[in-house]
């Protein structure tokens, strides 16, 4: 990605594309004719775990305090964003932070979709901390596949692994030597990890950091059939779900999709389903879609 060497203080206008996951927020300040003048970066922001106070708090925090009164309008896509009473609960804090700025919210699939999308229906995917999936046919996501949120659902996201992760070795079913890189790896024990899933705000996120672990050692027998019958799991629950699946590419955005590729490469490859993308983060792409309207 190249960035203009326009120095900040010479701008008096810009926009704000924003990618949030639930984990980790980037934030893209251009110039008015397209140019990325900074990438900024944030904790995530979900309105089903977001209150007022965290997100002004992380945003006073943020270096987009330094160019809040700048910025003329925010176009925001994120997890969680799924409806108006949903959008309204990040706009509000938002329009606070940011005086001077209309403010749009999206879903993050819209931004998966346009970040994606090149001259033909897709069956659009985000493997993240979540995951999700929705087929577009080049205008409207026209169907969603259901999503039960990280207790119940989240297939082959790193919540969805590392709760994996954190069964077997809790009930000591992984092998000994794993156990032990497992134990170098982190400080935390049995008791703390159980303590922390059930008492933190954001257990998801939690959960999700055990992705690392696992992704380092993937050719672990373990993780290696962990990886890729997860993998399988969501192409059943969450591509095979849309009436002729085999028809359309897929497409997939995430930092698991990113890094598990190999595993999606595979399995598409198995149900004779083309892969037309993977991307690890939109944001680039979704400037460019912007910009090009």
């Amino acid at each position: 990605m190249q960035f203009s060497f326009i120095f900040v203080e010479e701008i008096y206008h810009m926009i704000l594309i924003a990618d949030s996951g639930s984990t980790k927020c980037n934030w893209a300040a251009c110039s008015n004719n397209g140019e990325i003048i900074q990438i900024h970066k944030t904790v995530g922001f979900n309105p089903k775990y977001t209150s007022d106070k965290n997100l002004l708090d992380a945003l006073e925090e943020s270096t987009l305090n330094l160019i809040k009164e700048k910025i003329t309008s925010i176009h925001f896509y994120g997890s969680g964003c799924s409806s108006p009473a949903r959008n309204r609960i990040l706009a509000n804090p938002m329009q606070k932070f940011f005086p001077h700025a209309k403010i749009y919210i999206k879903h993050d699939l819209d931004a998966a979709v346009k970040a994606t999308y090149t001259n033909r229906p897709i069956i659009c995917s985000i493997l993240g901390t979540g995951s999700n999936s929705c087929f577009y046919d080049g205008k409207n996501i026209i169907e969603n596949a259901p999503s039960l949120g990280y207790i119940a659902g989240d297939e082959a996201s790193g919540n969805y692994f590392g709760k994996q992760l954190i069964n077997l070795y809790v009930n000591k079913a992984l092998p000994k030597k794993i156990i032990k890189k497992f134990e170098s790896w982190t400080p935390e024990r049995a008791d703390l990890i159980i303590e922390k899933i059930y008492n933190l705000e954001k257990p998801n996120l939690y959960l999700a950091s055990f992705f690392r672990f696992m992704y380092e050692n993937k050719q672990e027998v373990i993780f290696d059939t962990i990886f890729r019958n997860g993998i399988q799991h969501f192409f059943n629950l969450h591509i095979k779900c849309f009436d002729n699946h085999k028809k359309y590419p897929l497409t997939f955005v995430g930092s698991v999709a990113f890094y598990l590729e190999d595993y999606i490469y595979e399995i598409a490859e198995k149900e004779e389903i083309q892969v037309q993308k993977i991307v690890r983060s939109p944001i680039e792409n979704l400037v460019k879609e912007y910009f090009s309207q």
